[in-house]
């Protein structure tokens, strides 16, 4: 294992000590620093060349990187950054370095290893956003813990145990089919509503849809990395056509519509289903198009 993917190993950054008990010689870690391979953040700590800028900062002042910026570094559908550090610092440190500009700092009443990673554990993540962030946000990012497998129910259930019992509710509004935080938003907003939401439905000849309300509403929440390019958009208006073929109803949102404008998808959203349009009609029935 290389010096360079070891540090990746404890989230970029690693103290000389932890190294030095992994293997590496002094020699060994003069050559990468001299190389350019390696930079010291500060006294006794190195990181890879390219580390994040969230991790530098954490180093830097005496942390580790923790809440949505962990969430961010291990993968996690989170918002978009905002310029912002969140650090986890142990409440028994006896200093901390540097100033607090940029940052958000957690402190964290169990002490953690000098030799454990940068950044904080998928449990801890979630805890923190539960605290610090609204919930729909924080519900996102438990999504897409438990869709990947980086979180379990159990471990979850564990999480929620160290809250105050107005968290409880976290297990019954989470969906772990759930593939993109935007999904997620639509779903937690739709939920009001009061009528049944699936995520992830599969349909035949079709795929799988994001979201159907009732029977036959399908909500495509189309994200920038999948629906950009004509590939895509020639793809995605293809599933509309053999979606309405079958008597769905397909209402496509993309990010801005989500993030920025989300007053005009609920609206046109609630009058299809005050309307009743969300459901099979009699007339659906007889055509045989009701599943």
């Amino acid at each position: 294992m290389t010096l360079q993917s070891t540090l990746v190993r404890f989230g970029g950054a690693a103290r000389v000590g932890t190294l030095l008990a992994a293997g590496f010689t002094a020699a060994d870690l003069r050559s990468a620093l001299s190389s350019g391979r390696v930079i010291r953040v500060r006294k006794g700590w190195l990181a890879n060349e390219d580390v994040s800028a969230d991790v530098l900062r954490a180093v830097e002042f005496g942390g580790r990187i923790a809440c949505l910026s962990a969430a961010r570094h291990r993968g996690l559908w989170v918002p978009e950054a905002d310029g912002r550090t969140h650090v986890s610092v142990p409440r028994h440190a006896g200093r901390v370095h540097g100033d607090r500009a940029h940052l958000v700092v957690h402190w964290q009443s169990v002490p953690w290893s000098a030799r454990a990673s940068v950044v904080e554990p998928v449990p801890s993540i979630i805890r923190d956003l539960l605290l610090c962030q609204i919930r729909e946000d924080a519900l996102t990012a438990i999504d897409s813990a438990l869709h990947t497998g980086a979180l379990t129910t159990a471990s979850l259930r564990r999480v929620l145990a160290t809250l105050p019992p107005g968290f409880a509710s976290v297990l019954d509004e989470v969906d772990r089919h759930a593939e993109s935080g935007l999904e997620t938003y639509c779903r937690v907003r739709l939920t009001p509503l009061g009528v049944r939401i699936r995520s992830q439905v599969h349909i035949p000849a079709v795929g799988y849809v994001d979201l159907v309300l009732g029977d036959r509403l399908v909500i495509e929440a189309d994200g920038r990395e999948w629906h950009e390019g004509p590939n895509a958009f020639l793809a995605d208006r293809s599933r509309d056509l053999a979606l309405t073929r079958l008597g769905y109803i397909v209402i496509r949102v993309a990010y801005p519509h989500i993030v920025d404008e989300w007053q005009r998808v609920e609206l046109a959203i609630r009058g299809m289903v005050e309307r009743g349009e969300h459901l099979w009609s009699p007339r659906h029935v007889r055509a045989g198009l009701a599943r």
